[in-house]
């Protein structure tokens, strides 16, 4: 990253980070984490390396709360199954953790018949300056 950005230059990274503190989206986290192997992630925080270095500034971190607003079928089915990492799964254990999924939109009392669903994330966005 110092040798793209010229002095004085910033970097944006944002990253849209799911609310665990709702017990439904936790368990989410719970079906897919198994699968995710060395898949780059935000929590494991590796993306902090090239900036903990005296040629760059602090990181600077500003965050937003929003949701997700759609069908249990858009806002998780389809938007847990299409993550790279679950997507490229052989097809019966693909099946297995939609099977998953499915069950905790039909049991959870927050999910279970709903026509719409608000999945709560916060959007984190960091932003760094080069310093020399």
């Amino acid at each position: 990253m110092h040798r793209v950005l010229k002095p004085g230059g910033r970097l944006g990274l944002v990253w849209n980070v799911r609310d665990e503190s709702v017990d439904w989206v936790a368990e989410i986290t719970r079906i897919i984490t198994p699968y995710e192997g060395d898949a780059p992630r935000y929590y494991k925080g590796d993306w902090r390396k090239p900036f903990a270095h005296a040629r760059f500034a602090p990181l600077e971190l500003s965050g937003f709360e929003y949701q997700h607003v759609g069908s249990a079928q858009q806002v998780i089915l389809d938007r847990f199954l299409s993550v790279s990492f679950i997507a490229a799964l052989a097809a019966e254990e693909k099946a297995r953790v939609a099977a998953r999924l499915q069950a905790l939109v039909d049991t959870h009392p927050a999910l279970a018949g709903q026509a719409e669903i608000r999945f709560p994330y916060r959007t984190e966005a960091y932003r760094v300056l080069r310093l020399d």
